[in-house]
């Protein structure tokens, strides 16, 4: 029974140490994050138009900052909008925090879109993005950062 009872006090004091460490980490990440979120830096965007008109390739580099100790990544929820309206597929992107990670997508043109590019007119696109916070694979709404809104002409 003795040392039944040791491993048994010897576990929860480990459980109770690792809680108290991810608390921890948990409480100077979301305070960091409140500090740090204008550090979360996205490159120029660049695009170019695929030979048919019909899609184009968006890519740029975002770098994020170290947010406590253990490692996290953020969620990057990106929306493309023409006019106000969604445009496009969302797309979803993890990124892992203290780096930086180059991102690339493609955006399909509608008709009259690939039209006003053939012609030489030019498209205005709005893209909005939010970044949450994921701590051991959970997302932490709390810590959401909407990122400014970047716009980009195309046109050939």
């Amino acid at each position: 029974m003795g040392k039944g009872l040791t491993a048994f006090l010897i576990i929860l004091f480990i459980v109770i140490a690792a809680g108290g460490v991810i608390g921890a980490d948990v409480y100077l990440s979301l305070k960091d994050f409140e500090d740090k979120a204008g550090e979360l830096d996205i490159g120029t965007i660049n695009f170019d138009i695929g030979s048919d008109n019909k899609t184009i390739t968006i890519s740029t580099t975002v770098t994020t900052p170290k947010l406590g100790y253990l490692p996290k990544a953020i969620k990057l929820d990106i929306v493309f909008k023409k006019g106000g309206s969604p445009y496009g597929d969302p797309i979803s992107q993890k990124i892992k925090l203290g780096q930086t990670q180059p991102i690339e997508f493609v955006l399909v043109l509608t008709d009259p879109d690939k039209t006003t590019i053939e012609t030489g007119g030019t498209i205005t696109i709005s893209v909005e993005g939010t970044a949450t916070l994921i701590y051991i694979g959970i997302p932490i709404n709390a810590a959401s950062y909407d990122l400014p809104a970047e716009t980009i002409n195309i046109q050939m």
